[in-house]
Protein backbone atom coordinates (compact mmCIF):
# COMPACT_ATOMS: atom_id res chain seq x y z
CA UNK A 1 0.00 0.00 0.00
CA UNK A 2 1.38 3.42 -1.00
CA UNK A 3 2.32 5.87 1.71
CA UNK A 4 -0.23 8.65 2.09
CA UNK A 5 1.04 12.20 1.78
CA UNK A 6 0.51 14.85 4.41
CA UNK A 7 -0.38 17.24 1.59
CA UNK A 8 -4.14 17.86 1.31
CA UNK A 9 -5.97 16.73 -1.80
CA UNK A 10 -5.92 19.61 -4.30
CA UNK A 11 -9.59 19.85 -5.20
CA UNK A 12 -9.01 23.00 -7.26
CA UNK A 13 -6.58 21.19 -9.57
CA UNK A 14 -8.92 18.20 -9.70
CA UNK A 15 -11.88 20.28 -10.85
CA UNK A 16 -9.72 22.17 -13.33
CA UNK A 17 -8.66 18.90 -14.95
CA UNK A 18 -12.23 17.62 -14.90
CA UNK A 19 -13.54 20.75 -16.65
CA UNK A 20 -10.73 20.68 -19.22
CA UNK A 21 -11.34 16.99 -19.96
CA UNK A 22 -15.07 17.55 -20.44
CA UNK A 23 -14.36 20.48 -22.72
CA UNK A 24 -11.94 18.46 -24.86
CA UNK A 25 -14.32 15.50 -25.05
CA UNK A 26 -17.15 17.72 -26.27
CA UNK A 27 -14.85 19.37 -28.83
CA UNK A 28 -14.03 15.91 -30.19
CA UNK A 29 -17.70 14.94 -30.41
CA UNK A 30 -18.44 18.11 -32.40
CA UNK A 31 -15.53 17.38 -34.72
CA UNK A 32 -16.78 13.83 -35.29
CA UNK A 33 -20.18 15.21 -36.28
CA UNK A 34 -18.63 17.49 -38.92
CA UNK A 35 -18.09 14.45 -41.16
CA UNK A 36 -21.78 13.52 -41.31
CA UNK A 37 -24.08 14.32 -44.24
CA UNK A 38 -26.62 17.05 -43.45
CA UNK A 39 -29.41 18.48 -45.64
CA UNK A 40 -27.56 21.80 -46.00
CA UNK A 41 -24.53 23.71 -44.74
CA UNK A 42 -26.26 24.99 -41.59
CA UNK A 43 -25.19 22.14 -39.32
CA UNK A 44 -21.50 22.63 -40.21
CA UNK A 45 -21.72 26.34 -39.45
CA UNK A 46 -23.38 25.71 -36.09
CA UNK A 47 -20.76 23.10 -35.18
CA UNK A 48 -18.01 25.57 -36.05
CA UNK A 49 -19.60 28.14 -33.74
CA UNK A 50 -19.78 25.67 -30.88
CA UNK A 51 -16.16 24.68 -31.47
CA UNK A 52 -15.02 28.33 -31.23
CA UNK A 53 -16.97 28.81 -28.01
CA UNK A 54 -15.38 25.73 -26.48
CA UNK A 55 -11.90 27.01 -27.37
CA UNK A 56 -12.68 30.12 -25.33
CA UNK A 57 -14.00 28.02 -22.45
CA UNK A 58 -10.88 25.86 -22.52
CA UNK A 59 -8.62 28.91 -22.25
CA UNK A 60 -10.73 30.34 -19.45
CA UNK A 61 -10.50 27.12 -17.44
CA UNK A 62 -6.71 27.48 -17.25
CA UNK A 63 -7.03 30.86 -15.55
CA UNK A 64 -9.80 30.08 -13.08
CA UNK A 65 -8.76 30.03 -9.43
CA UNK A 66 -12.16 29.63 -7.81
CA UNK A 67 -13.30 26.06 -7.20
CA UNK A 68 -17.00 26.89 -7.27
CA UNK A 69 -16.63 28.57 -10.68
CA UNK A 70 -14.82 25.54 -12.05
CA UNK A 71 -17.63 23.25 -10.89
CA UNK A 72 -20.19 25.55 -12.52
CA UNK A 73 -18.10 25.55 -15.71
CA UNK A 74 -18.18 21.75 -15.80
CA UNK A 75 -21.94 21.80 -15.43
CA UNK A 76 -22.22 24.38 -18.22
CA UNK A 77 -20.14 22.18 -20.54
CA UNK A 78 -22.43 19.24 -19.77
CA UNK A 79 -25.43 21.45 -20.58
CA UNK A 80 -23.78 22.53 -23.82
CA UNK A 81 -23.37 18.84 -24.60
CA UNK A 82 -27.18 18.60 -24.78
CA UNK A 83 -26.86 20.12 -28.25
CA UNK A 84 -25.37 16.82 -29.44
CA UNK A 85 -28.88 15.39 -29.80
CA UNK A 86 -29.69 18.04 -32.39
CA UNK A 87 -26.75 17.12 -34.59
CA UNK A 88 -27.13 13.39 -33.98
CA UNK A 89 -30.60 13.54 -35.53
CA UNK A 90 -30.19 16.40 -38.03
CA UNK A 91 -28.34 14.25 -40.58
CA UNK A 92 -30.00 13.16 -43.80
CA UNK A 93 -30.52 9.68 -42.37
CA UNK A 94 -33.09 11.20 -39.97
CA UNK A 95 -34.07 14.60 -41.44
CA UNK A 96 -35.37 14.56 -45.04
CA UNK A 97 -33.87 17.12 -47.41
CA UNK A 98 -37.37 17.88 -48.68
CA UNK A 99 -38.42 19.11 -45.24
CA UNK A 100 -35.43 21.45 -45.02
CA UNK A 101 -36.00 22.69 -48.58
CA UNK A 102 -39.60 23.56 -47.74
CA UNK A 103 -38.73 25.40 -44.53
CA UNK A 104 -35.90 27.37 -46.10
CA UNK A 105 -38.25 28.49 -48.84
CA UNK A 106 -40.86 29.64 -46.31
CA UNK A 107 -38.29 31.61 -44.29
CA UNK A 108 -37.07 33.30 -47.45
CA UNK A 109 -40.62 34.14 -48.56
CA UNK A 110 -41.21 35.81 -45.19
CA UNK A 111 -37.90 37.73 -45.45
CA UNK A 112 -36.70 36.22 -42.19
CA UNK A 113 -33.47 34.53 -41.13
CA UNK A 114 -33.51 31.44 -43.33
CA UNK A 115 -30.80 29.34 -41.69
CA UNK A 116 -31.87 26.83 -39.07
CA UNK A 117 -31.09 23.34 -37.81
CA UNK A 118 -33.92 20.83 -38.24
CA UNK A 119 -34.05 17.60 -36.24
CA UNK A 120 -36.61 14.94 -35.21
CA UNK A 121 -37.54 14.42 -31.57
CA UNK A 122 -39.22 11.57 -29.71
CA UNK A 123 -42.00 13.82 -28.35
CA UNK A 124 -44.94 14.45 -30.63
CA UNK A 125 -44.40 18.17 -31.07
CA UNK A 126 -43.50 20.67 -33.77
CA UNK A 127 -41.40 23.56 -32.44
CA UNK A 128 -39.18 26.44 -33.52
CA UNK A 129 -36.96 28.02 -30.88
CA UNK A 130 -33.81 30.11 -30.77
CA UNK A 131 -30.44 28.36 -30.70
CA UNK A 132 -28.39 31.55 -30.40
CA UNK A 133 -30.36 33.10 -27.54
CA UNK A 134 -30.02 29.84 -25.60
CA UNK A 135 -26.25 29.85 -26.12
CA UNK A 136 -25.94 33.51 -25.16
CA UNK A 137 -27.79 32.93 -21.90
CA UNK A 138 -25.52 29.99 -21.09
CA UNK A 139 -22.37 32.00 -21.73
CA UNK A 140 -23.63 34.93 -19.68
CA UNK A 141 -23.63 32.57 -16.72
CA UNK A 142 -20.00 31.76 -17.55
CA UNK A 143 -19.07 35.43 -17.53
CA UNK A 144 -19.34 36.39 -21.21
CA UNK A 145 -16.71 38.83 -22.40
CA UNK A 146 -15.73 40.71 -25.56
CA UNK A 147 -14.17 37.60 -27.11
CA UNK A 148 -17.41 35.63 -26.79
CA UNK A 149 -19.47 38.57 -28.06
CA UNK A 150 -17.22 38.84 -31.12
CA UNK A 151 -17.75 35.16 -31.95
CA UNK A 152 -21.52 35.62 -31.83
CA UNK A 153 -21.33 38.85 -33.85
CA UNK A 154 -19.40 37.14 -36.68
CA UNK A 155 -21.71 34.11 -36.80
CA UNK A 156 -23.91 33.80 -39.90
CA UNK A 157 -25.16 30.26 -39.46
CA UNK A 158 -28.48 28.85 -38.14
CA UNK A 159 -30.25 30.91 -35.49
CA UNK A 160 -33.14 28.56 -34.87
CA UNK A 161 -33.78 24.96 -33.87
CA UNK A 162 -36.66 23.37 -35.75
CA UNK A 163 -37.91 20.10 -34.33
CA UNK A 164 -40.63 17.73 -35.50
CA UNK A 165 -42.00 14.38 -34.29
CA UNK A 166 -39.75 11.56 -35.38
CA UNK A 167 -42.76 9.36 -36.02
CA UNK A 168 -43.92 11.88 -38.68
CA UNK A 169 -40.54 12.09 -40.41
CA UNK A 170 -41.80 10.71 -43.71
CA UNK A 171 -45.29 12.24 -43.58
CA UNK A 172 -45.15 15.17 -46.02
CA UNK A 173 -48.72 16.22 -45.26
CA UNK A 174 -47.99 17.15 -41.64
CA UNK A 175 -45.24 19.56 -42.68
CA UNK A 176 -48.03 22.12 -43.05
CA UNK A 177 -47.94 22.45 -39.25
CA UNK A 178 -44.76 24.50 -39.67
CA UNK A 179 -46.90 27.32 -41.04
CA UNK A 180 -48.35 27.58 -37.53
CA UNK A 181 -44.90 27.46 -35.95
CA UNK A 182 -43.65 30.28 -38.19
CA UNK A 183 -46.77 32.17 -37.18
CA UNK A 184 -45.56 32.43 -33.59
CA UNK A 185 -43.02 35.07 -34.59
CA UNK A 186 -45.79 37.10 -36.22
CA UNK A 187 -48.02 36.62 -33.17
CA UNK A 188 -45.24 37.92 -30.91
CA UNK A 189 -44.81 40.93 -33.18
CA UNK A 190 -48.52 41.70 -32.90
CA UNK A 191 -48.58 41.41 -29.10
CA UNK A 192 -45.60 43.74 -28.81
CA UNK A 193 -47.10 46.26 -31.21
CA UNK A 194 -50.47 46.41 -29.47
CA UNK A 195 -48.90 46.64 -26.00
CA UNK A 196 -49.05 50.44 -25.68
CA UNK A 197 -52.04 51.10 -27.94
CA UNK A 198 -55.09 53.02 -26.74
CA UNK A 199 -57.33 50.11 -27.79
CA UNK A 200 -55.34 47.72 -25.62
CA UNK A 201 -55.47 50.08 -22.64
CA UNK A 202 -59.23 50.54 -23.00
CA UNK A 203 -59.89 46.82 -23.18
CA UNK A 204 -57.53 46.19 -20.25
CA UNK A 205 -59.50 48.67 -18.16
CA UNK A 206 -62.75 46.91 -19.09
CA UNK A 207 -61.23 43.53 -18.21
CA UNK A 208 -60.24 44.84 -14.76
CA UNK A 209 -63.81 46.04 -14.15
CA UNK A 210 -65.17 42.67 -15.28
CA UNK A 211 -62.79 40.88 -12.91
CA UNK A 212 -63.84 43.05 -10.00
CA UNK A 213 -67.50 42.33 -10.70
CA UNK A 214 -66.84 38.60 -11.02
CA UNK A 215 -65.06 38.59 -7.64
CA UNK A 216 -67.96 40.30 -5.88
CA UNK A 217 -66.77 43.89 -6.00
CA UNK A 218 -64.44 43.88 -2.99
CA UNK A 219 -61.79 41.17 -3.38
CA UNK A 220 -58.50 41.11 -1.50
CA UNK A 221 -55.50 42.52 -3.33
CA UNK A 222 -54.05 39.02 -3.59
CA UNK A 223 -57.22 37.56 -5.12
CA UNK A 224 -57.51 40.50 -7.52
CA UNK A 225 -53.89 40.20 -8.63
CA UNK A 226 -54.14 36.44 -9.19
CA UNK A 227 -57.38 36.78 -11.15
CA UNK A 228 -55.94 39.53 -13.32
CA UNK A 229 -52.82 37.47 -14.02
CA UNK A 230 -54.92 34.49 -15.04
CA UNK A 231 -57.07 36.54 -17.42
CA UNK A 232 -54.08 38.24 -19.02
CA UNK A 233 -52.23 34.96 -19.45
CA UNK A 234 -55.24 33.18 -20.96
CA UNK A 235 -55.81 36.06 -23.36
CA UNK A 236 -52.17 36.19 -24.48
CA UNK A 237 -51.96 32.42 -24.97
CA UNK A 238 -55.18 32.44 -26.99
CA UNK A 239 -53.91 35.17 -29.31
CA UNK A 240 -50.53 33.46 -29.71
CA UNK A 241 -52.20 30.26 -30.90
CA UNK A 242 -55.07 31.73 -32.92
CA UNK A 243 -52.84 34.20 -34.78
CA UNK A 244 -50.38 31.39 -35.50
CA UNK A 245 -53.23 29.20 -36.77
CA UNK A 246 -54.30 31.97 -39.17
CA UNK A 247 -50.73 32.42 -40.41
CA UNK A 248 -50.58 28.68 -41.02
CA UNK A 249 -53.68 28.97 -43.21
CA UNK A 250 -52.25 31.96 -45.11
CA UNK A 251 -49.03 30.05 -45.76
CA UNK A 252 -50.41 26.58 -46.58
CA UNK A 253 -54.08 27.03 -47.45
CA UNK A 254 -56.27 23.90 -47.04
CA UNK A 255 -53.25 21.82 -45.98
CA UNK A 256 -53.07 23.79 -42.71
CA UNK A 257 -56.73 23.01 -41.97
CA UNK A 258 -56.26 19.31 -42.63
CA UNK A 259 -53.07 19.09 -40.54
CA UNK A 260 -54.65 20.99 -37.65
CA UNK A 261 -57.64 18.64 -37.69
CA UNK A 262 -55.29 15.65 -37.37
CA UNK A 263 -53.89 17.06 -34.11
CA UNK A 264 -56.94 18.75 -32.56
CA UNK A 265 -59.09 15.64 -32.82
CA UNK A 266 -56.86 13.87 -30.31
CA UNK A 267 -57.96 16.27 -27.57
CA UNK A 268 -61.16 17.47 -25.95
CA UNK A 269 -62.44 20.01 -28.46
CA UNK A 270 -64.27 21.96 -25.73
CA UNK A 271 -61.64 21.97 -22.99
CA UNK A 272 -61.79 25.16 -20.91
CA UNK A 273 -58.42 26.98 -21.16
CA UNK A 274 -56.56 26.77 -17.84
CA UNK A 275 -53.14 26.23 -16.30
CA UNK A 276 -53.81 22.48 -16.40
CA UNK A 277 -53.89 22.39 -20.22
CA UNK A 278 -51.33 25.10 -20.89
CA UNK A 279 -54.01 27.73 -21.48
CA UNK A 280 -54.54 26.56 -25.06
CA UNK A 281 -57.78 27.64 -26.76
CA UNK A 282 -60.36 24.88 -27.32
CA UNK A 283 -59.64 22.86 -30.45
CA UNK A 284 -63.12 23.57 -31.81
CA UNK A 285 -62.44 27.31 -31.62
CA UNK A 286 -59.08 26.92 -33.34
CA UNK A 287 -60.66 24.97 -36.20
CA UNK A 288 -63.43 27.62 -36.42
CA UNK A 289 -60.95 30.51 -36.68
CA UNK A 290 -58.90 28.62 -39.26
CA UNK A 291 -61.99 27.78 -41.31
CA UNK A 292 -63.06 31.42 -41.28
CA UNK A 293 -59.62 32.45 -42.58
CA UNK A 294 -59.79 29.75 -45.25
CA UNK A 295 -63.24 30.94 -46.34
CA UNK A 296 -62.08 34.56 -46.59
CA UNK A 297 -59.12 33.57 -48.78
CA UNK A 298 -61.26 31.45 -51.10
CA UNK A 299 -59.56 28.16 -50.23
CA UNK A 300 -62.79 26.28 -49.50
CA UNK A 301 -64.41 27.63 -52.66
CA UNK A 302 -61.53 26.56 -54.87
CA UNK A 303 -61.70 23.02 -53.45
CA UNK A 304 -65.39 22.85 -54.34
CA UNK A 305 -64.67 24.10 -57.84
CA UNK A 306 -61.92 21.53 -58.32
CA UNK A 307 -64.28 18.78 -57.13
CA UNK A 308 -66.37 19.56 -60.22
CA UNK A 309 -63.40 18.94 -62.55
CA UNK A 310 -64.03 15.54 -64.20
CA UNK A 311 -60.31 14.74 -64.38
CA UNK A 312 -59.59 15.05 -60.62
CA UNK A 313 -63.04 15.58 -59.09
CA UNK A 314 -63.23 12.15 -57.47
CA UNK A 315 -59.97 12.74 -55.62
CA UNK A 316 -60.81 16.29 -54.49
CA UNK A 317 -64.35 15.33 -53.44
CA UNK A 318 -63.00 13.69 -50.28
CA UNK A 319 -61.42 17.00 -49.23
CA UNK A 320 -64.74 18.78 -49.71
CA UNK A 321 -66.44 16.10 -47.61
CA UNK A 322 -63.90 16.76 -44.85
CA UNK A 323 -64.60 20.49 -45.10
CA UNK A 324 -68.32 19.78 -44.73
CA UNK A 325 -67.55 17.73 -41.63
CA UNK A 326 -65.49 20.58 -40.19
CA UNK A 327 -68.18 23.15 -41.00
CA UNK A 328 -70.68 21.08 -39.03
CA UNK A 329 -68.15 20.70 -36.23
CA UNK A 330 -67.58 24.44 -35.80
CA UNK A 331 -71.25 25.36 -36.02
CA UNK A 332 -71.52 23.62 -32.66
CA UNK A 333 -70.72 26.36 -30.11
CA UNK A 334 -70.31 24.07 -27.10
CA UNK A 335 -66.73 25.33 -26.68
CA UNK A 336 -68.01 28.87 -26.11
CA UNK A 337 -70.63 27.54 -23.70
CA UNK A 338 -67.90 25.83 -21.68
CA UNK A 339 -65.76 28.98 -21.61
CA UNK A 340 -68.74 30.91 -20.22
CA UNK A 341 -68.70 28.68 -17.11
CA UNK A 342 -65.28 30.05 -16.06
CA UNK A 343 -65.07 33.72 -15.03
CA UNK A 344 -61.40 34.05 -15.97
CA UNK A 345 -61.81 32.32 -19.34
CA UNK A 346 -65.01 34.24 -20.16
CA UNK A 347 -63.42 37.63 -19.50
CA UNK A 348 -60.23 36.69 -21.34
CA UNK A 349 -62.09 35.41 -24.40
CA UNK A 350 -64.44 38.40 -24.56
CA UNK A 351 -61.24 40.41 -24.89
CA UNK A 352 -59.85 37.96 -27.46
CA UNK A 353 -62.99 38.29 -29.60
CA UNK A 354 -62.62 42.07 -29.60
CA UNK A 355 -58.96 41.79 -30.64
CA UNK A 356 -59.18 39.08 -33.32
CA UNK A 357 -60.18 41.35 -36.26
CA UNK A 358 -57.10 43.57 -35.84
CA UNK A 359 -54.92 40.52 -35.16
CA UNK A 360 -56.17 38.89 -38.36
CA UNK A 361 -55.42 42.01 -40.39
CA UNK A 362 -51.94 42.24 -38.87
CA UNK A 363 -51.17 38.58 -39.63
CA UNK A 364 -52.46 38.85 -43.19
CA UNK A 365 -50.30 41.91 -43.81
CA UNK A 366 -47.24 40.32 -42.18
CA UNK A 367 -47.45 37.30 -44.46
CA UNK A 368 -47.57 39.64 -47.46
CA UNK A 369 -46.22 38.16 -50.67
CA UNK A 370 -45.72 34.80 -48.96
CA UNK A 371 -49.50 34.23 -49.05
CA UNK A 372 -50.44 30.97 -50.76
CA UNK A 373 -53.03 32.30 -53.18
CA UNK A 374 -56.13 30.44 -54.34
CA UNK A 375 -55.18 31.23 -57.94
CA UNK A 376 -51.99 29.22 -57.41
CA UNK A 377 -54.06 26.28 -56.20
CA UNK A 378 -56.29 26.44 -59.25
CA UNK A 379 -53.41 26.51 -61.72
CA UNK A 380 -51.03 24.01 -60.09
CA UNK A 381 -52.73 21.47 -57.85
CA UNK A 382 -54.82 19.60 -60.48
CA UNK A 383 -51.74 18.77 -62.53
CA UNK A 384 -49.77 17.75 -59.44
CA UNK A 385 -52.56 15.45 -58.27
CA UNK A 386 -52.47 13.74 -61.66
CA UNK A 387 -48.68 13.33 -61.42
CA UNK A 388 -48.91 11.75 -57.98
CA UNK A 389 -51.58 9.33 -59.12
CA UNK A 390 -49.32 8.38 -62.02
CA UNK A 391 -46.49 7.64 -59.57
CA UNK A 392 -44.50 10.80 -60.41
CA UNK A 393 -43.07 13.41 -58.00
CA UNK A 394 -45.33 16.50 -57.75
CA UNK A 395 -42.67 19.04 -58.75
CA UNK A 396 -43.81 20.44 -62.10
CA UNK A 397 -46.74 20.66 -64.49
CA UNK A 398 -47.30 21.07 -68.20
CA UNK A 399 -45.21 19.92 -71.12
CA UNK A 400 -42.43 17.55 -70.07
CA UNK A 401 -40.07 19.16 -72.58
CA UNK A 402 -40.66 22.65 -71.20
CA UNK A 403 -42.35 22.12 -67.80
CA UNK A 404 -43.77 24.84 -65.56
CA UNK A 405 -42.30 25.23 -62.08
CA UNK A 406 -44.72 25.12 -59.14
CA UNK A 407 -45.01 26.36 -55.58
CA UNK A 408 -43.78 23.67 -53.19
CA UNK A 409 -46.89 24.20 -51.04
CA UNK A 410 -48.94 22.96 -53.99
CA UNK A 411 -46.93 19.74 -53.75
CA UNK A 412 -47.97 19.41 -50.09
CA UNK A 413 -51.63 20.07 -50.91
CA UNK A 414 -51.60 17.56 -53.76
CA UNK A 415 -50.24 15.02 -51.28
CA UNK A 416 -53.09 15.78 -48.88
CA UNK A 417 -55.75 15.36 -51.54
CA UNK A 418 -54.43 11.99 -52.68
CA UNK A 419 -53.95 10.76 -49.09
CA UNK A 420 -57.48 11.81 -48.08
CA UNK A 421 -58.81 9.79 -50.99
CA UNK A 422 -56.71 6.81 -49.89
CA UNK A 423 -58.19 7.02 -46.37
CA UNK A 424 -61.75 6.85 -47.71
CA UNK A 425 -61.69 4.94 -50.97
CA UNK A 426 -60.05 1.67 -49.96
CA UNK A 427 -61.36 -1.01 -47.64
CA UNK A 428 -57.94 -2.69 -47.65
CA UNK A 429 -55.97 -0.91 -44.89
CA UNK A 430 -52.74 -2.71 -45.72
CA UNK A 431 -52.92 -1.63 -49.34
CA UNK A 432 -53.82 1.93 -48.34
CA UNK A 433 -50.79 2.14 -46.03
CA UNK A 434 -48.50 0.86 -48.79
CA UNK A 435 -49.95 3.44 -51.19
CA UNK A 436 -49.47 6.17 -48.59
CA UNK A 437 -45.81 5.21 -48.15
CA UNK A 438 -45.17 5.51 -51.87
CA UNK A 439 -47.08 8.79 -51.93
CA UNK A 440 -44.90 10.31 -49.20
CA UNK A 441 -41.74 9.15 -50.93
CA UNK A 442 -42.79 10.85 -54.17
CA UNK A 443 -43.99 13.99 -52.39
CA UNK A 444 -40.69 14.41 -50.51
CA UNK A 445 -38.79 14.08 -53.76
CA UNK A 446 -41.15 16.61 -55.29
CA UNK A 447 -40.39 19.17 -52.56
CA UNK A 448 -36.65 18.79 -53.13
CA UNK A 449 -36.98 19.10 -56.89
CA UNK A 450 -39.21 22.19 -56.70
CA UNK A 451 -36.74 24.16 -54.60
CA UNK A 452 -33.63 22.88 -56.36
CA UNK A 453 -35.12 23.70 -59.76
CA UNK A 454 -35.94 27.23 -58.57
CA UNK A 455 -32.42 27.75 -57.26
CA UNK A 456 -30.97 26.40 -60.49
CA UNK A 457 -33.01 28.80 -62.57
CA UNK A 458 -31.99 31.72 -60.35
CA UNK A 459 -28.36 30.65 -60.59
CA UNK A 460 -28.45 30.48 -64.39
CA UNK A 461 -29.65 34.08 -64.41
CA UNK A 462 -26.67 35.18 -62.36
CA UNK A 463 -28.38 35.38 -58.98
CA UNK A 464 -26.06 34.49 -56.11
CA UNK A 465 -26.97 31.52 -54.01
Amino acid sequence: MANSSNTAFRTLDHHRLRSAALCLALQRRFEELRSRDYPDEGAGEALELLGKLLVIVRKRIEGLTDERTLVMTSRAIVELGETLKYFDNAGTDQTPRGLVCLLRSLYERLNRQSKFLAWPQADYNFTIRSLIETLKVLFRHLGADAEVSEVFAEYTGPHYLVSFPRVERDNVSMLAIFGHELGHEIANDFLQKEGGSSERQARETQARLDILQALGGKPSLTDLHEAMQEVFQLRERALEELISDMVGVYLFGPSAIFAGYEIFMWNNLNAIPSDQNGGYPPGRMRIRVSMEAAEREGYIGVMRDMAADPSIGTTVSYATLLFEHLENLVQDKSDEQQIATSNAARIAYDWVAATLPSAQAFARNAVGQALYGESTIRSEVPGLVKRLKQGLPPNEIGNSIDPTAVDERSSVLAGWLVSLEASQASADTGQAIADLGRLNEKALRGLEYVVLQRRYRLGTRGTAE
